[in-house]
């Protein structure tokens, strides 16, 4: 009989998921819900890394599996988290019509900065903002399809609170 992966996976996304906010750039081991559910850590492991909800899943002595949480992972187990998030940074480039260097965008907060930038690296692979590299700083723009996903969603929310 096959193994269902999925509650374990959703599991360990909620865990890596809550210890990435208190350090984004961390990794942690999942070998405690692997044991729970009697399964294999290096399955589960590779289980989140071929759904792309893990990175840098990495193989200690002693079977140990540690991983870090992808946007992807996040987005499974918190979508709003992620949706906010992304909404958060297309509205703030909106606004100035203009690339804005990644500081600016997080309004100078340091804290949001690695989870921003995997947020941004996210919307770059969705075509939604451009990031250029020049002049030693990360600006970040909107691209056209970033524009108007962002005029959708804050129409379709403005249409909410009319």
């Amino acid at each position: 009989m096959p193994v269902d992966f999925e509650k374990p996976a959703i599991q360990a996304l909620r865990y890596l998921f809550s210890e990435y906010k208190k350090g984004p750039g961390v990794i942690h081991s999942i070998n405690p819900i692997a044991k729970k559910y009697k399964i294999d850590p290096v399955v589960l492991g590779d289980y989140l890394m071929d759904n792309g909800w893990v990175r840098e899943c990495w193989s200690y002595s002693g079977n140990v599996i540690a991983c870090r949480i992808t946007i992807q992972g996040i987005e499974k187990v918190d979508p709003v988290y992620v949706q906010d998030k992304m909404g958060n940074i297309l509205g703030v480039l909106a606004d100035a019509g203009h690339p804005k260097p990644l500081m600016e965008v997080l309004e100078f907060n340091i804290e949001e900065y690695s989870i921003a930038s995997d947020i941004v690296n996210q919307l770059q692979k969705l075509g939604l903002v451009r990031i250029d590299n020049s002049e030693r700083t990360l600006r970040v723009g909107l691209t056209d399809a970033g524009l108007k996903f962002h005029e959708r969603r804050h129409n379709g929310l403005l249409t909410l609170v009319a």
